[in-house]
């Protein structure tokens, strides 16, 4: 599983907040104990600096994880930012090629989150064998690439 901060468009603002979450994920200990992360940073395509900016955390999740820990871990983050930063700064979680976007950390999130992370597998292809569904049974997302 991977994650983001900073809606669909990455970005140097979206690569702050991600990599502002990461350090965030690594204090928080109802979450942080239970995952092993990675910094998955952008590729330099001309040589350029731009090379180091944060895109993804990368997640391998441990028993004793929690999806509904992982979203209240992102609902403290986003209090603690200064109020023009929060509207954009959702968290984007990419499993198996299914992308699902948590904006208010409800208790339809966790559980669409839950359903993610339960129904989906890779199969040979590499493809998404299940797509998570939101509550009100419409697709959560586009596929897209990359793997967790």
């Amino acid at each position: 599983m991977r994650i983001r901060v900073g809606g669909n468009e990455s970005g140097d603002g979206g690569a702050e907040l991600t990599g502002r979450f990461a350090d965030w994920l690594a204090r928080d200990r109802s979450v942080g104990r239970h995952v092993t992360m990675t910094r998955e940073r952008s590729a330099t395509a001309d040589g350029g600096m731009s090379g180091d900016l944060l895109e993804w955390i990368g997640l391998t999740l441990s028993t004793g994880f929690s999806a509904a820990g992982l979203i209240y871990s992102h609902l403290n983050f986003r209090a603690s930012l200064p109020p023009r930063q929060r509207p954009g700064a959702q968290m984007v979680v990419e499993h198996n090629g299914v992308r699902l976007v948590i904006e208010e950390g409800s208790a339809e999130d966790a559980a669409r989150l839950v359903r993610l992370l339960g129904t989906t597998t890779a199969t040979p292809g590499g493809d998404a064998a299940g797509r998570a569904g939101s509550v009100d049974g419409e697709d959560t997302g586009e596929g897209a690439g990359g793997d967790s």
